[in-house]
């Protein structure tokens, strides 16, 4: 091994690379190549390697026209099977990128309609939501109004009981005074005979009370045709107030109905967002796992790229040996 470090194997190999790139080997690219070792040593590496290949070009000289067509018939087969293997790599490499990039394009198609349906499910989810708030509003105002009615009821109730007692007791003093008459009346009658003189006097002093108790019976009267008027007022305001309360009774059922509906749709909708969750991590759990073959698939490119940088290199090797040997029968014929 020579004192900079560098190797006649090494020197070959940056020989050869140069050759199959149709470039002449001189001492300058090789040591460019090798980036480092001395132009003498470069230089003593390529005369013995040239000597090397004129021993063997010699010896090729010796064989005979047969055998000579029989190795450029070979040389010509493992060039041909070469660039058929190189082909044939090629040709499965990008088919095998092809069907990648189809998955993957598929994959990320995918993952845009996950989004998108995940964004809708939450626009639905934030609807869903505002329309709840929105009910128990209208439910905390509609049992305000059902509690204002119900008071409302409870004091019209009281009023009219309050009526019927007044009318109950006008009713039992217009009995009174009846019973009090008819009495009166037979007791005048009975002394009549008895009492003839005073009976005038005492007549009109009847009248008199009389007349002040058909003037008291109509006063009643009226006010007891005034006293039914006012309880069917407030009978059909009662009417009116249960009529009132059994519809929002009614509403305020379908308003629960309503909102047990929104929460059974909000918690499959939970669900629904739940699976697209579980189902995105999946796909992006998938979407890592190819991006690793991806990178696996380039490291295997790169690997591909190299060995068909090396069977070139021998391409090239075989084709030049080739060459030498179609050059170098005709001088042995002769």
């Amino acid at each position: 091994m020579a004192r900079d470090g560098i190797t006649k194997h090494q020197v070959q190999q940056v020989r050869n690379e140069l050759i199959a790139q149709g470039r002449h080997p001189s001492v300058d690219l090789v040591r460019a190549e090798l980036g480092t070792g001395s132009n003498t040593t470069i230089l003593k590496y390529l005369r013995e390697l040239e000597a090397d290949e004129k021993g063997r070009l010699d010896n090729l000289s010796a064989l005979s026209d047969e055998l000579s067509q029989f190795v450029g018939h070979l040389a010509q087969r493992l060039q041909e099977e070469a660039v058929q293997r190189i082909q044939t790599t090629e040709e499965r490499h990008h088919l095998v990128l092809a069907e990648r990039q189809r998955q993957l394009d598929v994959l990320r198609q995918e993952l845009m309609a996950v989004s998108e349906h995940r964004d809708k499910l939450d626009h639905q989810h934030r609807e869903a939501i505002a329309q709840i708030e929105e009910l128990k509003d209208a439910r905390h105002q509609d049992a305000l109004q059902l509690s204002s009615m119900a008071a409302e009821n409870r004091h019209l109730s009281g009023t009219i009981q309050d009526k019927e007692k007044h009318i109950l007791s006008l009713e039992e003093k217009h009995a009174h005074a009846r019973q009090a008459l008819e009495h009166y009346r037979d007791s005048v009658k009975t002394q009549r005979e008895q009492e003839q003189q005073r009976h005038e006097h005492q007549v009109q002093q009847l009248h008199a009370d009389l007349r002040i108790s058909q003037q008291t019976q109509s006063v009643q009267q009226n006010e007891l045709s005034n006293l039914k008027e006012q309880v069917l007022r407030l009978s059909t305001q009662l009417n009116h107030s249960q009529g009132a309360k059994e519809q929002f009774e009614s509403e305020l059922v379908q308003l629960r109905q309503v909102h047990q509906d929104n929460l059974l749709k909000n918690h499959e909708l939970t669900l629904s967002l739940q699976q697209i969750k579980e189902h995105l991590n999946v796909l992006t759990k998938e979407n890592q796992d190819l991006t690793t073959q991806c990178r696996q698939w380039s490291s295997y490119e790169q690997i591909w790229i190299q060995e068909k940088a090396s069977l070139s290199a021998a391409l090239a090797t075989q084709t030049s040996l080739w060459d030498k040997i179609r050059y170098a029968s005709p001088q042995s014929l002769e």
